[in-house]
């Protein structure tokens, strides 16, 4: 769990929309339009039309199953293989699926309906790269159609293609086409710094990894671990420890900076970062994926991605961010297929299994995320990330205690306490406040707030904590406020302000900053009572009825919908006396 989202603890989930539904909404999609009137080139009958097949596959491509498309796709062209929209869209879900070597045969189709068709042309001329044959890939890109897509993915893929073929004049001449292009510096200098190693040029690929290096400022793991390698294998280790611990500074738990330092003790020497042009042309399909993952509305980072792995199976990272693109579109499935064949040597295993829980955790399967997590436990027995990971996962679930448990353990492996650590006491103290433990609960935060620099979170739940306590008002106040000033809108820290200001009796005000959380964060149902309370002190009591019964509506913890109800029949006095009795109040956002 992002450190971000522990607030206050996260509300139980809504089940997503189940499989039946989504079912039924392909039915009735493809029942509505049952006939194939005004469809050219289809012919009716009965059983699955065409038309049906091919709308079948409109719908699973909305849905992002690309597999399911290629399918559906497949059966329209069984009776129309020409229809260049149904052969395109075959195409198009068979490369996005990562299912190339079915991709490759329509792809040829349809440069025979389309010559210049640039994906087409491309996908043909990757497997040229791969085979080995380097003048049928430039045969391909040469056939593509010009335009934006074909000067940079097909310029990288000729100039890859005249490195294979041991044309270096050739392949300096293609990469140089980004020569003067500020947004293609760093690939223009990192992959021709890759290709000038392949090329057995040293003092060439020296200087232009030199320049990667200045251009990305040693941040970009990729740059820093080739260019440890190429150092390494020259004579020049000792300056390629000071890249690999220079970039650990930026980056203190990248898995793959780790593994090459040691891997440089251990040995010596790293192995050659690309062996041929091939691992050079999916380094340059990764490097796209990568700078497109942040768009999760679209499914180009997958197609580029799955590109990079039909050109390098063994491409652990490029699959380690397939995943982490299929997280962004909450495709936990998929996520969990990619993660799952990220080899057991490969130094990203650990984290692959820690996603894989975290992935089948969001698939309501908390029994099976645990099971994975023990079992990296188990197997990396000095490493805090997957106690921590099934720490989140309870705590998430309210089982504060097992929570507090896997924390504990976690803070055990860490020693002494330092500013790295906070979020480990956070998030302890949080399952100690749950289970009523205050003075450990405030131990736990009050050090966290230490170690973190007065993190608003931190400050936040502390000063929160103390108000529900009615203790130290004056301080948490301050406090509240100073975690307001660094996230202004953060809807459960403006929250807070608001129901310090109602603990204080200044309601005006409180009303003020509660209506604000309550559009920051409206399906909150602990900010909307909170409001609703305050609208009553301020005599607007139908408002208030009505956050009631809005927070009432969004699910609350068992035992404030009795509070809520109470509230709504007899009003907060009455809910406030119910309260009373029950002794337990909650944090916003739980």
């Amino acid at each position: 769990m992002n450190v971000a989202d522990m607030a206050r603890p996260r509300p139980s989930r809504a089940r997503r929309l189940t499989g039946a539904l989504a079912v039924a909404a392909m039915l009735a999609v493809l029942g509505g339009c049952a006939g194939t009137n005004g469809f050219p080139g289809f012919s009716k009958g009965r059983g699955e039309t065409p038309y049906g097949a091919y709308l079948a596959g409109r719908y699973a491509a909305s849905v992002n199953d690309s597999s399911k498309a290629a399918d559906y796709y497949d059966k329209a062209l069984a009776d129309e293989p020409n229809d260049p929209v149904i052969l395109e869209r075959a195409f198009m879900a068979a490369l996005t699926a990562g299912e190339t070597n079915r991709a490759i045969p329509l792809a040829r189709r349809l440069t025979e309906i389309e010559s210049g068709e640039r994906m087409a042309r491309l996908t043909l001329a990757l497997a040229a790269v791969k085979r080995g044959d380097y003048d049928d890939a430039r045969a391909e890109m040469d056939a593509a159609a010009p335009g934006p897509f074909t000067a940079l993915v097909g310029t990288l893929t000729l100039a890859w293609a005249a490195a294979g073929d041991g044309d270096q004049a050739l392949a300096m001449e293609k990469i140089g086409a980004f020569e003067g292009r500020a947004a293609f510096a760093l690939f223009r200098s990192y992959h021709q710094a890759l290709m000038l190693e392949l090329l057995n040029d040293p003092e060439g690929a020296a200087a232009a990894y030199q320049s990667a290096m200045e251009t990305s400022g040693g941040s970009s793991v990729r740059v820093v671990q080739a260019y440890a390698s190429f150092l390494s294998r020259h004579g020049r280790t000792e300056e390629a420890r000071e890249v690999l611990r220079a970039f650990v500074e930026l980056s203190a738990d990248h898995p793959l900076a780790q593994h090459d330092l040691a891997e440089l003790a251990a040995k010596g020497t790293l192995p050659p970062f690309i062996d041929n042009a091939s691992e050079g042309v999916a380094e340059a399909l990764y490097g796209l994926g990568s700078a497109l993952a942040a768009d999760t509305s679209s499914n180009l980072a997958e197609l580029y991605l799955n590109l990079a792995l039909y050109m390098r199976p063994d491409f652990d990272i490029a699959r380690s961010l397939l995943g982490g693109a299929y997280e962004g579109q909450e495709r936990w499935a998929d996520a969990v297929a990619a993660y799952e064949k990220v080899g057991k040597e490969s130094p990203l295993y650990l984290n692959a299994r820690i996603q894989t829980a975290m992935a089948l955790n969001e698939m309501d399967r908390q029994a099976d995320a645990i099971r994975v997590l023990e079992r990296a436990a188990k197997d990396h027995p000095a490493r805090v990330e997957p106690l921590v990971a099934m720490g989140d996962i309870y705590r998430a679930e309210e089982n504060y205690r097992e929570a507090a448990a896997r924390y504990e353990r976690a803070i055990a492996l860490t020693g002494e306490p330092d500013e790295r650590d906070w979020t480990l006491y956070y998030a302890r103290g949080i399952c100690f406040e749950r289970l009523g433990q205050w003075e450990k609960a405030e131990e736990d935060l009050t050090l966290a707030l230490e170690l973190s620099d007065e993190h608003p979170l931190v400050l936040n739940y502390l000063g929160y904590s103390w108000i529900e306590q009615h203790r130290r008002l004056d301080e948490a106040l301050a406090m509240i406020e100073k975690a307001v000033e660094r996230r202004p809108n953060d809807g459960f820290i403006v929250d807070s302000l608001g129901w310090a200001r109602y603990r204080l009796g200044e309601y005006d005000i409180a009303v003020k900053y509660l209506e604000r959380a309550a559009e920051l964060q409206p399906s909150d149902p602990t900010i909307n009572e909170h409001l609703g309370d305050a609208l009553w002190k301020v005599g607007r009591r139908i408002e208030a009825r009505y956050q009631w019964s809005h927070a009432l509506s969004m699910d609350p913890e068992e035992r404030r919908k009795d509070i809520l109800r109470t509230k709504l029949d007899f009003g907060l006095e009455a809910g406030e006396q119910a309260e009373n009795e029950a002794k337990a109040p909650v944090p916003a956002g739980s």
